[in-house]
């Protein structure tokens, strides 16, 4: 960051750069956020660190302490509800892209599916969310609804993908990628009751995996 770059950029820097981390699990869970100490860190001043701070407790990423904030621990119940929220909207989104004519639009997630053999092999956890991501996004692209899409953006800030991939073991990685393969069969076979269902499926298993990894 610089001094030179207008408030508003400064403190949207500082929010993107801050989100990142605690998504992916560079802050953990009860780490305590100050903002002199981040300030330092990123070399800007306290303003656009307090601003990124509010805004994040209004992701509710963080939550505030007698001395800065704090990032939030979901409890198992919180992290089932956010999980019933993405079944469902995994559902609706693959639903529609099955409605759609023709396999335009399956053979474009069919693409990134394609990338199944390196989520079974790589040892690179980021790789392995990186490409799962891909695959559910471009569900969301294909879909057409916007307003579907930007929902789930949002919500998809509390998946913990990356703190699980560290702990995904290959058994449950194949899982995983049999679930792909199940939604993008009914997509290509424009059936929107199975890649409705499998979609849910794929999300439910993976919340079983979550709250395992998370006792």
């Amino acid at each position: 960051m610089t001094d030179s770059t207008p408030k508003g950029s400064l403190t949207f820097e500082a929010l993107t750069l801050l989100r990142d981390e605690i998504i992916q699990g560079k802050i953990r869970p009860n780490e305590r956020l100050i903002a002199a100490d981040l300030a330092e860190r990123l070399k800007t001043s306290r303003t656009p660190i307090r601003e990124a701070l509010q805004l994040l407790e209004a992701e509710d990423l963080v939550i505030a302490a007698k001395r800065g904030y704090v990032v939030r621990e979901h409890t198992r119940d919180e992290i089932a509800e956010i999980y019933e929220v993405r079944a469902a909207l995994e559902g609706m989104a693959a639903r529609l892209v099955a409605q759609k004519p023709g396999a335009t639009a399956a053979k474009e997630i069919e693409k990134i599916g394609a990338h199944k053999d390196s989520l079974i092999t790589s040892n690179d956890r980021k790789l392995i969310v990186d490409l799962n991501d891909e695959f559910h996004a471009a569900i969301f692209i294909e879909c057409g609804n916007t307003r579907l899409a930007r929902i789930n953006r949002s919500n998809s800030q509390h998946f913990f993908n990356y703190r699980i991939a560290e702990m995904y073991s290959k058994e449950e990685t194949k899982v995983s990628i049999k679930g792909h393969a199940l939604i993008l069969k009914a997509i290509k076979n424009h059936d929107p009751d199975g890649a409705d269902a499998a979609a849910q499926q794929h999300v439910f298993d993976a919340l079983e995996v979550t709250l395992l990894k998370l006792r």
